[in-house]
């Protein structure tokens, strides 16, 4: 996306900065921090971050006044708890058959590690005792619930806590950007909010992308939720790939996630100063859900009237 490519050299120098850090974990477990860090570095290909993650304290910087320092180190640390809940992630999908393999015990050691090092990062500018402590219980208790509700309930694709719950601890970076800069809590509540509209999103459009990936794996997922729904008057037993083509085809599923999302930018668009960068960070996944949507009726409408509508439900992949 766009802001990869403007903050390109800020990117770089912060992984760069993390990769020497990591060179001091111990013997151990440095080869797989470093492996990790660059799996999910976006300038290289293939890169499994998304920007938001990390570049939160950037895009309040003009808002703030907070000096280039501050937004290195709470990015940086913004990246190593990143990777301390992917790492946590990973393990919680991996099923209790694998938690006490080796690989799991090096990670969740690794992922205690990161921890630490994001906190380093923060005290250079809070003390001990910073409300600072408070937002990041709040933020945690919110992955917390997400993670929880993920396994007893469907993904309420209207949900926007639930939606973007998972990605909580990331607004840390913001929050403490927003403390230095002595904003309100008034404040730092409406950003707070504007950035779990633009996560909701983001989780949209991701698990559209992973829709037949959690379809084989049983996963939970929003679009998912939105099939089952336009199926319920022919729900089988069991949802599977015919049943999510349908529904994409002929019962408007992808018309209605674009929507959804669309609903979620209106409501970010009247917060009071927003964010530009994370406005337009939202509004361009809301663009391509919306084109994604358009795209497909008009391929539906094109074929139909050729009489080949059954030929594109059936090649669909």
């Amino acid at each position: 996306m766009k802001e990869v490519d403007d903050f390109k050299d800020e990117i770089e120098l912060l992984f760069q900065e993390a990769s020497q850090e990591m060179m001091g974990l111990p013997d151990e477990l440095r080869e797989t921090g470093q492996a990790l860090l660059a799996r999910c570095n976006p300038l290289h290909s293939g890169g499994k971050a998304k920007s938001i993650s990390f570049l939160l304290p950037y895009w309040l910087q003009e808002e703030t006044g907070a000096p280039i320092e501050l937004c290195r180190d709470l990015s940086i640390g913004s990246v190593y708890v990143m990777l301390q809940y992917f790492i946590l992630d990973d393990v919680m999908d991996g099923g209790d058959d694998r938690i006490q393999s080796s690989g799991i015990r090096k990670s969740l050691a690794l992922a205690q590690l990161l921890s630490v090092m994001s906190r380093q990062r923060y005290a250079r500018y809070f003390e001990q005792d910073s409300v600072i402590g408070s937002y990041e219980r709040h933020f945690v208790g919110q992955w917390s619930s997400a993670v929880t509700r993920e396994v007893l309930e469907a993904v309420n694709p209207l949900d926007v806590g639930q939606l973007a719950g998972k990605a909580a601890p990331i607004k840390l970076g913001a929050a403490g950007v927003l403390l230095w800069a002595g904003q309100t809590e008034q404040r730092i509540a409406e950003v707070e909010e504007a950035i779990d509209l633009a996560l909701a999103v983001l989780q949209l459009s991701d698990d559209w992308a992973d829709r037949i990936e959690d379809l084989h794996e049983a996963n939970r997922n929003s679009f998912l939720t939105i099939v089952k729904d336009k199926l319920a008057d022919v729900a089988a037993d069991t949802l599977d790939e015919p049943g999510v083509k349908r529904a994409i085809y002929h019962r408007g599923a992808v018309s209605q996630l674009a929507e959804i999302a669309e609903q979620y930018r209106d409501r970010l668009q009247r917060i009071p100063k927003v964010p530009v960068r994370l406005q337009t960070y939202q509004d361009t996944i809301v663009q391509d859900l919306r084109q994604t949507a358009d795209r497909i009726e008009r391929s539906v409408n094109e074929l139909a009237a050729h009489g080949g509508l059954s030929q594109l439900v059936l090649n669909m992949k």
